[in-house]
């Protein structure tokens, strides 16, 4: 203590000559003092705000020298009297030694009332109890049990400044009176190293630097922890990196309920991070149980974005705002989402496991998401999902010891596996699958409904991971075995026979493909009714595989009654008008109207542009659909958007279909070059990810070749063909359309060549493995004679060919497998034949796969 005539400086610290940072803090308390006398600092416990105060204390002495500098530590009345009794002593306050005289109301009433300037500190006024007593039931004493403590401090006028720390912000607010409370918050980056490096002897200059931002984030930068990790480090000579590791095990209790010796800090104050989370948690146990049940279940989440509507406790609004007042929590997003410090989450869990209580609360926490989570997951869902994936991910990690935990750890997972199926996370998804099996097979008889839904997610998964043609035999036993196990009519059985139907079209398998596509669409309509969305959804996806294995008729008829039945559908206005063009996009498209298709598309797109959020547009194949109009760059910028996106979230499926839908479109802008690079990231990722002998792996290696071929390497483009061709000739056959075209396509890159021996009877052999119609096959034939033998005559022919037959079918074949651009490319150069003859596409048009890219979800126009 320091006296003089002039002033009393009585503050028990002494300065910290190391003292960091908080300018922005120290700068507000004296703006604050300008028009207020009393200001509060609130703060979560160990951010410091005492240590702010005693720095406060020192600058505002070095500014008004003669003035009275004054300490009470406010944390229980005890200490509270003793120390108003210390500064009646010092200032001689008459009457201080009188035994009559309350001390309490001598000294306030002195500070109210004195000219004299002076800074008055009440620290850690923690306790709201102790100061209304008659309001929280305090079991303190004072001198007037009928007055709280709140009365005895000074109102004076602007001489007086009274700066009062404390954890609670209740507190803060009503004894500072008009003052808006400063809130402390944990030290900045650069503070919390510069905070670090100071305690270290030799200043840390050998350290690693990663190696202590990685602590310091570990540490929430609050200063107190920091200033115990390094006096830990200095004294135990352990390692940042070890220190940092035991934060996440049995070591964090040791180490962060270590005492600090800090003589800056009261006596009675703890100095240790666990220790000073500890009081407050203990308090709030005794003001408000729930609060500090609130507080247990918010620890067992994510400690970000917990959304108020998943705390699932009684009187949660007000415990809310008590664990705010402490600052144990902090609010984010209007009120409606709350995360949780690092340190305090950590200081809960470990308190818990010493109370037995830990699994107990996992387990509660466990159900408030498992209630809250989707069962059935489309684009609405998608931002609730997206809410809880963090909180899932949390709670996946625990183990949880009763039949109804595990159960509801069941079916979260599988819940969850089928939102990761949508983003495109397979693996995640795989694994929580197997998991979610393999509690299902443990806890339920084998006809429970679950199980087969456990079945079905494992099947599915394990197709859209297959590399190898093993594997897509081995996912389709398992999809068959989901399918034995689901009763009919399901939901499992449904789209057990959806999966299946597309693993059937991977595989060639046309009539499988068929029986099983029928399959889900008549489960769908027996479920739940002629016109239900999901039945008119199966009804499209049958329809497609229809057309697209050669039975359009049949297709047309579908998409007609899918027409018909829309106006009675439980859809809404917008779903059903989705569904009315969707069907008609595809009658004309395979009756061969390409133009009238095309427009049909366009309106397409803009009704699903209203119905889906911009996230989810790679599920609508939006960007593919664009190209087809022919916005080739806006559908590059679209497709890199979603490729970017991707990198960061999903896994290789979409990231493939972008990198398709980019070189296509630099393939019908003619910029080969830009295309080469995209198709061979497409052909690197399909290999890397399905093995070489997959089917998706060799359509990426044929695209390749075909860039190749456009850019006159037919070197290279030769020997990706052969080798499309021997897998072609061996799975599909050898008078498949698809391995005729890679025929044609050998043809050309010989003609590209010179190798001009011997191409009547290459092409002879080709037209004799297929059953095209006889027009078709002279128009092949002299399209293939034209490019390898240039004559007059051979002009000749071709111009007589296109002015007796003005709608070839190979036109016909090109509008109805999709490629439009070529062609309407191609419409127009049958009917101009310049100067410089005629302009025949270079090469043939490829089968239109783009509906069974597993990449895209299948049901790509469902609103």
């Amino acid at each position: 203590m320091d006296t003089d005539a002039a002033g009393a400086f009585l503050l028990p610290f002494g300065r910290d000559e190391q003292f960091v940072g908080r300018e922005s803090y120290l700068d507000s308390i004296a703006s604050s003092f300008s028009t207020h006398t009393r200001v509060a600092v609130s703060g979560i416990g160990g951010v410091g705000k005492s240590q702010v105060a005693i720095e406060y204390a020192y600058r505002f002495n070095e500014n008004y020298s003669g003035e009275h500098v004054l300490w009470v530590y406010g944390g229980n009345i005890a200490r509270f009297y003793q120390g108003y009794k210390r500064i009646a002593q010092s200032l001689e306050i008459p009457g201080w030694d009188d035994p009559e005289e309350s001390i309490l109301e001598l000294v306030c009433s002195w500070l109210s009332e004195t000219a004299s300037t002076y800074l008055l500190i009440i620290d850690n006024a923690d306790n709201i109890e102790h100061w209304w007593p008659g309001k929280y039931k305090s079991r303190g004493s004072l001198d007037d049990p009928l007055k709280d403590l709140s009365t005895y401090l000074p109102n004076g006028s602007s001489n007086s400044n009274v700066l009062i720390t404390t954890r609670d912000n209740r507190v803060a607010s009503r004894l500072a009176k008009g003052s808006k409370p400063i809130v402390l918050q944990p030290m900045s980056k650069g503070e919390a190293r510069l905070l670090f490096l100071s305690k270290l002897e030799d200043g840390g200059s050998d350290l690693d630097m990663t190696e202590i931002h990685r602590l310091l984030e570990e540490l929430d930068h609050l200063p107190l922890a920091v200033s115990q990790a390094a006096a830990f480090i200095q004294e135990n000579g352990i390692s940042i990196e070890d220190y940092t590791s035991a934060l996440h095990g049995e070591g964090a209790e040791e180490f962060l309920y270590e005492e600090l010796n800090d003589t800056r800090r009261d006596e009675e104050s703890v100095n240790s991070v666990f220790r000073t989370l500890k009081l407050s948690f203990d308090q709030i146990k005794q003001q408000k149980p729930r609060a500090a049940d609130l507080l247990s279940l918010m620890a067992m989440l994510d400690r970000q974005s917990i959304s108020k509507p998943l705390l699932k406790i009684p009187e949660v609004t007000t415990s809310l705002g008590v664990l705010q007042s402490f600052n144990l929590v902090t609010t984010r997003a209007g009120l409606q989402s709350f995360q949780i410090h690092r340190l305090v989450q950590r200081f809960v869990q470990l308190a818990l496991q010493r109370e037995n209580a830990l699994q107990g609360w996992q387990a509660k926490a466990l159900a408030c998401v498992s209630k809250d989570y989707p069962t059935e997951i489309g684009v609405a869902e998608w931002s609730i999902c997206d809410a809880l994936a963090p909180h899932v991910h949390v709670l996946a990690g625990y183990s949880y010891n009763t039949a109804e935990a595990r159960l509801d750890l069941a079916h979260l997972l599988c819940w969850a596996a089928d939102f990761d199926i949508e983003r495109g996370m397979y693996m995640q998804a795989l694994r929580r699958a197997e998991e979610s099996l393999r509690i299902f097979q443990e806890l339920v008889p084998g006809n429970d409904q679950r199980l087969a839904a456990a079945i079905w997610l494992c099947s599915r998964l394990h197709y859209y991971q297959a590399k190898s043609a093993s594997d897509m035999d081995a996912a389709a036993e398992i999809l068959r075995k989901a399918l034995s196990v689901s009763q009919y009519p399901s939901l499992h059985y449904a789209e057990s026979a959806f999966e299946l139907a597309h693993l059937y079209y991977d595989q060639c398998k046309g009539e499988e493909c068929l029986q099983m596509g029928k399959a889900s669409f008549e489960c769908w309509e027996e479920l739940e009714g002629l016109r239900s969305k999901r039945t008119l959804d199966n009804m499209h996806d049958y329809a497609l595989e229809l057309a697209l294995l050669g039975h359009e008729d049949e297709a047309i008829a579908k998409w007609q009654e899918i027409i018909e039945r829309c106006p009675a559908s439980d859809a809404s206005e917008r779903t059903k008008a989705v569904y009315t063009y969707r069907s008609r996009a595809g009658i004309v498209e395979f009756q061969g109207d390409a133009a009238t298709a095309e427009i049909l598309y366009a309106t397409l797109i803009t009704l699903c542009e209203q119905a889906y959020h911009s996230e989810h547009i790679h599920r609508l194949s939006h960007a593919e659909q664009i190209m087809r109009q022919g916005r080739l760059e806006e559908a590059i910028r679209l497709s890199e958007a979603i490729l970017s996106h991707c990198d960061n979230i999903s896994e290789w499926r979409i990231r493939a279909s972008c990198l398709q839908t980019i070189a296509q479109c630099h393939r019908l802008s003619a910029c080969y070059d830009k295309e080469q690079v995209y198709r061979l990231r497409s052909s690197e990722l399909h290999e890397r990810n399905l093995g070489r002998d997959h089917k998706e792996t060799i359509d990426a290696e044929e695209a390749l070749a075909d860039c190749y071929l456009n850019r006159f390497q037919s070197t290279k483009a030769v020997e990706l063909y052969r080798r499309v061709l021997t897998w072609r000739e061996s799975k599909l056959g050898a008078s498949h359309p698809d391995t005729l075209r890679v025929m044609a396509c050998l043809r050309i890159c010989r003609a590209d060549q010179g190798q001009y021996a011997g191409p009547e009877a290459t092409y002879l052999n080709l037209l004799s493995r297929t059953s095209i119609p006889l027009a078709a096959q002279e128009w092949e034939a002299l399209e293939s004679f034209v490019r390898i033998s240039p004559a007059p005559q051979a002009w000749e022919a071709l111009e007589s060919f296109v002015q007796q037959s003005p709608a070839p079918r190979s036109l016909v074949a090109a509008q109805r497998q999709g490629t439009m651009d070529e062609a309407l490319a191609l419409q127009t150069r049958f009917r101009k034949i310049d100067e410089e003859g005629p302009r025949l596409p270079k090469i043939p048009p490829v089968r239109d796969d783009r509906r069974f890219g597993r990449m895209i979800h299948p049901r790509t126009w469902s609103a």
